[in-house]
């Protein structure tokens, strides 16, 4: 596996790279395009979902657990040492590298990403909204290979690709976070940090996500997002409150602006020499392919829940949202973290050199909120145990969706077991890299599918009178 993920690296890794630019400059003219005023149904459908239910489910099911995991310990390590800070005359481990630190992360996990959601969903829910086509993936690709070969083997094998990289991207999310849930019980039960502790979270939230997928996204996934999005808010605040206040609201604003002038170029920016590529292909390679991995569960699960909701909203609502919480989400936590660490050097470097999941364990425990920590580790235990769920319970929902068993309980109770069969696998198997390795893997041929995407919404949407 590890193997396959270099040679994609290698050999593809421009491609990864130029093709999530792409469809952000693609979505970003198609706002503009008289079109986008159609509604994603009848042209007078109302939105099942309110905008606040919506955002929740959008956020919940298609970032949460990551931005627990990666918002102390990625600028940490961006901050520590980074090949492009010697391109732009910065010095590693210095205040001066304060921002461009967060800058990475966030161009890690703002527009691009989420551009590649909005694609696969824009075209699935068009073609199923308008055209009466199933809630499937190969729905997005109906306009350039016909209906005939979506029905068949074509078809199959698309929803094979999609139902891979639904396993697998969830899979990584999965193994990723349940390390940082370990990291966060620790306190407050004396459970062991270790793999075997890690499993028998797997296994837990496995057995809640199953449940949640039984009773409905209305009863399940709508009601746990709504709770995340308003203990989220309160984890943020507390942070903007007892950490350097003053600092972390300079570095959002001047981060922001830099983010949304520099988007585009770091959008189409290739590694020349061998450390910027090799950085390039650890880290923005790694993520594009996660992205790609992720598309066909959100993208669908996204499709589900925007019925009603016209084509310039539905971009915006899924690209902007999102990214302006993740540039609020970033300067905060990154901000304080980094704070930390400047004012006492290893800090949370050490912890997260440990195990990156140790950052945001490290930082709370460096705020000094006294008996108010404890409280700390209870919120971010319940958000990382509820937005797995989730992302278990919308993930499960999707698979059976691609096989058309959406009504079977039981085939419910096997793919979500499923799921957490595959994370226990790669946690066992490699840890981390196995985890980054599944995902990049998948990556690549999600990205050649992306491409389509783009030929089918233009023939489908643009280049017809529909």
């Amino acid at each position: 596996m590890l193997l396959l993920r270099n040679l994609v690296i290698d050999y593809f890794d421009w491609l990864l790279i130029l093709t999530s630019g792409l469809i952000l400059v693609f979505l970003i003219a198609l706002l503009f395009h008289p079109k986008a005023s159609q509604v994603l149904g009848r042209q007078d459908e109302v939105p099942e979902f309110s905008r606040g239910s919506w955002f929740a489910m959008l956020f919940s099911a298609g970032m949460g657990p990551g931005l627990l995991y990666w918002a102390a310990a990625e600028p940490i390590l961006h901050l520590a040492d980074n090949p492009l800070f010697a391109y732009w005359g910065i010095e590693a481990g210095t205040e001066s590298a304060t921002m461009p630190a967060l800058l990475i992360t966030i161009f890690h996990f703002g527009f691009h990403g989420w551009s590649m959601y909005a694609l696969a969903a824009l075209a699935i829910a068009y073609g199923a909204y308008r055209h009466n086509q199933p809630m499937s993936f190969s729905t997005a690709l109906t306009p350039i290979l016909g209906q005939t070969r979506i029905n068949g083997r074509t078809g199959s094998l698309i929803d094979c690709i999609a139902l891979y990289g639904t396993i697998f991207g969830v899979a990584t999310s999965i193994g990723l976070s349940v390390s940082i849930m370990n990291a966060a019980v620790e306190p407050l039960t004396g459970l062991s940090f270790d793999l075997y502790n890690q499993i028998m979270i797997v296994i837990l939230v496995c057995a809640l996500g199953i449940i949640s997928a039984i009773s409905g996204i209305d009863r399940g996934i709508r009601r746990i997002s709504e709770v995340n999005i308003w203990l989220s808010l309160m984890l943020l605040l507390t942070f903007l409150a007892a950490g350097p206040t003053a600092d972390i609201i300079v570095n959002l604003v001047s981060t922001c602006i830099s983010y949304f002038l520099a988007v585009l170029p770091m959008g189409f920016w290739i590694g020349s020499s061998p450390e910027q590529q090799s950085w390039q292909g650890a880290w923005t390679v790694f993520y594009w392919g996660w992205w790609f991995a992720w598309t066909p569960f959100v993208g669908l699960f996204v499709a589900r829940i925007s019925k009603g909701r016209t084509i310039r909203e539905f971009i915006i609502g899924v690209l902007l949202v999102p990214t302006l919480v993740i540039i609020l989400w970033m300067s905060v936590f990154g901000s304080t973290t980094i704070h930390q660490e400047l004012n006492d050097s290893g800090l949370i470097s050490t912890p997260v050199n440990l195990d990156y999941s140790l950052g945001l364990i490290a930082s709370i425990h460096a705020l000094n909120l006294g008996e108010m920590k404890t409280i700390l580790f209870m919120v971010v235990t319940f958000l990382l145990f509820t937005w797995l769920i989730t992302s278990l319970d919308s993930a499960t929902l999707v698979i059976c969706n691609i096989l058309d068993v959406s009504q079977s309980t039981l085939m419910k109770i096997i793919w979500g077991s499923v799921l957490g069969a595959v994370s226990c696998t790669l946690m066992l198997v490699g840890g981390i890299e196995a985890l980054q390795a599944a995902s990049v893997i998948i990556g690549l041929p999600m990205a050649l599918m992306m491409l389509m995407i783009i030929a089918s919404i233009i023939r489908l949407i643009l280049a017809k009178d529909t």
